[in-house]
This record gives C-alpha cells, structure tokens and sequence, in this order.
C-alpha cells in the first residue's frame, strides 16, 4: 500500500473512531440453528446477543429491505438493540434503546425503534397476531435488559 493510501486510510479510521461509529459482525444463522422470522419497522442498527452470555460479541441484523424481515435466533433469550443518529442544525443525536425477550421457534416478531425527541429512542417488539384487529399481541417476555 502506498504511504499516502495508508496515511489516508488511518485518517478515515481515526475519524470513524471520533465519530462513534461501530461495526458489528453480521448475523449469520448455521444450517442448524433455530430461527424465527422478525419484522422490523423504523431505523438504525439493530444488534442483539445472548442474555446468557453478558460478553459474547453483538451480531447485527441483516435486514432485507424489499421485505423488512430477517430471522433471529429462538428458544434462548435474547438482548436486542437499536442504534440511531439524527442529524440537524450543528447537532447530532445518537440513541441507543435495549431490550430482552425469549423468541420462540414458529412465531413471527415485529420490532419497532425510533427516535422521539433529542437523543430519546424506544424499541418494541410484538407477536404478529393476523386473527386481532391490529395483526399484532404483547409478548409477554419482553423486559427491561441491563
């Protein structure tokens, strides 16, 4: 690598550093692994792990944008977390909103984030109930993560 090329790339990496950006590796299911389908509306990074594992690294969501699903893992719970930024005016907000629920195999999530004021978020997350006049019920292990 040229020095200027490495002299630019340290530049970018020391800024991104500054910035607060994180990357996290991609969620990859094994062929084994039980999933479940989750919806998700709104924006941002949406990480999760294991509750059971306070230090195992967070997996980000791959999320397809034609159809805004991605799968999860199921049977074990889970720490989900949405990330977001808003820029305006010579400010930038940034946010970062957690839970924890107990996916089960064979039921459909829908997760909803969003920011509602300066560096406030919130994130949810429902079952998908097609029977109800909203297509969705509480889930009732969703809690407070630490």
């Amino acid at each position: 690598m040229k020095p200027t090329a490495t002299l630019k790339l340290c530049a970018l990496l020391a800024l991104l550093a500054i910035a607060g950006c994180t990357v996290f590796p991609i969620y990859q299911p094994t062929a084994t692994e039980v999933t479940t389908p989750l919806k998700v509306s709104g924006w941002g990074i949406i990480t999760f792990r294991s509750c059971t594992q306070p230090d195992a690294d967070r997996r980000q969501l791959a999320i397809d944008p034609k159809t805004l699903t991605t799968r999860i893992p199921a049977g074990k719970c889970l720490m989900v977390n949405a990330y977001r930024s808003a820029s305006g005016y010579q400010v930038v907000h940034y946010c970062n909103a957690r839970l924890a629920f107990d996916p089960q195999p064979g039921t459909t999530y829908v997760l909803n984030s969003g920011m509602v004021d300066q560096g406030k978020c919130f994130i949810e997350i429902v079952k998908e109930d097609l029977s109800t006049d909203t297509g969705v019920v509480l889930e009732p292990s969703v809690r407070r993560a630490w």
